[in-house]
């Protein structure tokens, strides 16, 4: 599925599943964020994902925010749903 910039989604999993394994490690717990949404701010892929920046501070939900643009995650394109605007 190509997604274009600036295109309005929200995440309805994570790397494939809705739920995480069970040695999950709560900083690395992103099915926390299921259900948040974001825009994509980049219309370039890496390792088949996309640029996401969520609309709701990631520290927040306890998860690693480590990417160069603060509040953003790759994430897989299966694991978006696209929103109208």
């Amino acid at each position: 599925m190509e997604i274009a910039k600036k295109t309005k989604v929200r995440l309805i999993s994570f790397s494939g599943t809705t739920t995480p394994k069970k040695s999950t490690e709560p900083q690395n717990n992103y099915w926390k964020l299921i259900g948040q949404k974001g825009e994509i701010i980049n219309g370039e892929r890496f390792n088949e994902r996309v640029l996401v920046l969520f609309d709701k501070d990631l520290d927040q939900f306890g998860v690693a925010n480590h990417n160069p643009i603060i509040n953003s995650l790759w994430i897989l394109p299966s694991d978006l749903e696209l929103q109208d605007t």
